[in-house]
């Protein structure tokens, strides 16, 4: 992982992971659209991305149609754990 974080907020920093979504499919059918899905490493403000003060939160209820997106509806997300606006998700162990 990349030692440089894409943002940080409220001290922690933030590392957006996108991945491409991985679409079950029956044949035949017509091939969908690309689509991705999102996670985001948050730790301590200048803590290890892969060290034990480090989580990974994944955001499963949404798909994006682009990297970008992507990249900043997880960022928005971290912001709304970081900030305890998401039920049965905390920053507070870290």
């Amino acid at each position: 992982m990349d030692a440089n974080p894409i943002a940080s907020y409220k001290g922690y920093d933030l590392y957006p992971l996108v991945y491409k979504h991985a679409v079950v499919r029956n044949w035949p059918e017509r091939k969908p659209d690309r689509t991705f899905d999102a996670a985001v490493v948050i730790c301590r403000e200048g803590g290890e991305p892969s060290g034990g003060h480090a989580r990974t939160f994944r955001l499963d209820s949404t798909q994006w149609d682009n990297v970008g997106a992507a990249r900043r509806g997880v960022l928005r997300y971290a912001e709304d754990i970081i900030n305890g606006a998401v039920p049965g998700q905390s920053v507070v162990s870290l």
